[in-house]
């Protein structure tokens, strides 16, 4: 049997914990967080700890004084323990309690934990490049809310149906000048030379976890992290392309229309990875 866990106590996963009057499921209210547990640890939990907070101060719910970063830490955890998982993909499901219509009758966050098992506890950078294109359809407005990751996801939806659409893996997103912000659920990074480069946060992508832990540790194996304004010229200039996020960790990106890629720079950075964080079979 497995089990999940709202507000601090576990349930089985069969019980359905979320009433109709939820302001997560009515508004789209909240938030989420997907953690990756490798070996019976969270590498980078005190990351997706500081974006919660952020993603409350933003929506102006109240975290408890019951959730911490420790138990917020072990909760995750012993989801994973009691599931019988070393290896898991958490997500983390924050939203305001109370009824109300769009004004919140009270802002106390409600949370909800639930986990899937993963095979492997690494990182594996993926063997098949994967084919992205650009979706022209959709786009993505730097809003408050770009700075976590919101329950309303609907660009990414629409942005991932355009992409299985046309038979890619995945897409790039743009704004509404034409720069380019993210993939469907990732960040994505282009390599010219030594540089690795990610778009602005201000043209409406999400503060990856993955792409926090890049930037700040490509320094460590000789690369020069970049934050830019980017267009779609520049992944069809670069050397490399590969998108990030908290669960898969570097996924590299084998072509884009009759562009063909390297992964030089994108195994280098996994395998830094695995080796600083602990992340190995």
């Amino acid at each position: 049997m497995k089990y999940q866990i709202h507000n601090g106590k576990f349930y089985r996963v069969d019980e359905n914990l979320i009433h109709s009057s939820n302001r997560g499921f009515n508004y789209g209210d909240g938030f989420f967080e997907s953690i990756r547990i490798s070996n019976g640890k969270a590498p980078f939990i005190h990351l997706h700890w500081k974006r919660l907070i952020v993603a409350c101060n933003i929506l102006q719910i109240k975290i408890p004084e019951s959730l911490t970063l420790k138990t917020f830490h072990n909760q995750v955890l012993l989801l994973s323990q009691k599931n019988g998982e070393q290896n898991s993909r958490i997500r983390f499901q924050g939203f305001r309690e109370g009824a109300g219509r769009y004004t919140p009758e009270k802002s106390e966050l409600g949370w909800s934990v639930t986990s899937l098992e993963l095979e492997n506890s690494n990182y594996e950078l993926n063997k098949v490049g994967l084919k992205v294109g650009l979706c022209d359809t959709v786009t993505i407005n730097p809003l408050p809310q770009s700075a976590f990751k919101s329950t309303n996801a609907v660009p990414y939806i629409l942005a991932s149906m355009e992409a299985k659409k046309h038979g890619w893996d995945d897409c790039f997103l743009m704004d509404a000048s034409g720069f380019l912000a993210e993939a469907t659920g990732s960040n994505l990074f282009l390599v010219r030379g030594n540089e690795v480069i990610t778009p602005d946060l201000s043209n409406g992508g999400v503060a990856g976890v993955m792409r926090d832990v890049v930037l700040s540790t490509s320094k460590e194996i000789g690369l020069e992290p970049k934050v830019g304004l980017l267009k779609f010229e520049d992944v069809m200039a670069a050397d490399e392309c590969f998108l990030t996020n908290a669960t898969r960790g570097i996924q590299w990106v084998g072509g884009v229309e009759k562009k063909r890629f390297f992964k030089k720079k994108s195994e280098k950075l996994t395998e830094h990875l695995k080796l600083k964080f602990g992340l190995l079979n």
